[in-house]
């Protein structure tokens, strides 16, 4: 049986003023399969949430699709039209968004948010798909779904609009839940209430996540397999406890070394310099402008992917020959 979603050589790019279009995503290629948890990681600007955009058709007006193909169940999401897109979104592949406070409507009630996917997408009437509603904000850890329902959002505190969207992502049983970056901002106790309940809903449900976030403590924790995306490209891919037993790219090495130290006295480390923004990525490697052990060739030529141990490959000219100590 094929893979639940199989995204290849997806490449995306936004349209300027000037009608230039800016490359944001560059050839990606990843599997998922069902009831699969896939982290996706790296610095805010390395595509991470344009990949996750691109397979929900959620690109806006100045995203375009340039190339690739993103297969769900048998289907190619990037040639569906918008209604038949629109009746996939929410059923069978469902997301949960960065900011609730900004993404839930403040003029709808939390039951408002709930009941429209399930009469929608399921075709409930009123009276049971408020039943289900509220089961759902039960389901979530809500003791008082009862009141909570007929709440707005702004009632509520950030964990909480939190779980409501978790509530409303899995209304519908969805095939693929993409989580983008949770659990930001919320405290470390909520964090772990969070990702608790989504582990619960993924075992029950057997759901496939494509877990987008930059905290590799929640990736160890949550994750079979990792994608390490930098600057639009996947750098390395493995199974979680390769990524951190064996990294086999500068950057990886960089994110593991940035991970705050338990030790008293111990600095904090960061990789020297920025992402680059769309339009401005070096020749070669992506990262040979970051990289302290970056040769020539990796500043002229665009390095292909090298098997570096089972279901390991990472995009480096040095991959199978990368020393421990890297910066």
């Amino acid at each position: 049986m094929g893979a639940l979603l199989e995204v290849s050589g997806l490449t995306v790019g936004f349209i300027q003023e000037n009608k230039r279009i800016l490359s944001a995503v560059n050839g990606v290629d990843f599997t998922l399969e069902t009831g699969e948890t896939l982290g996706v990681v790296g610095e805010s600007g390395s595509g991470k949430s344009v990949t996750s955009l691109a397979i929900m058709r959620l690109l806006g007006d100045t995203g375009r699709i340039q190339s690739g193909k993103i297969i769900f169940d048998g289907l190619d999401l990037s040639s569906l039209t918008t209604a038949r897109m629109r009746e996939i979104r929410g059923k069978d592949i469902a997301m949960i968004f960065q900011d609730p406070m900004t993404t839930l409507n403040p003029v709808l009630t939390i039951g408002q948010h709930l009941m429209e996917p399930l009469r929608i997408h399921l075709g409930m009437g009123k009276r049971e798909a408020r039943e289900r509603a509220i089961e759902l904000l039960r389901l979530v850890g809500f003791p008082r779904a009862g009141e909570i329902i007929d709440e707005f959002p702004h009632q509520l505190s950030g964990g909480m609009c939190q779980r409501v969207m978790i509530a409303v992502a899995v209304a519908c049983n969805p095939k693929l839940l993409i989580a983008d970056e949770p659990t930001t901002a919320l405290d470390v106790t909520i964090q772990a209430q969070i990702l608790e309940l989504m582990q619960k809903i993924q075992q029950e449900s057997n759901t496939a996540i494509l877990f987008i976030t930059h905290d590799l403590a929640v990736v160890a924790e949550t994750c079979e397999r990792v994608i390490v995306m930098y600057a639009g490209t996947i750098v390395e891919e493995a199974p979680v406890n390769e990524i951190f037993d064996h990294p086999a790219h500068p950057y990886t090495i960089g994110l593991l070394r940035s991970l705050p130290q338990l030790e008293r006295g111990s600095r904090l480390y960061s990789i020297p310099g920025m992402v680059p923004a769309p339009g401005q990525v070096p020749p070669g490697c992506c990262f040979s402008n970051r990289c302290t052990l970056a040769i020539d060739r990796c500043r002229s030529e665009k390095p292909f992917y090298l098997e570096v141990g089972d279901r390991h490959r990472a995009g480096c000219w040095l991959a199978k020959e990368l020393p421990k100590e890297v910066f």
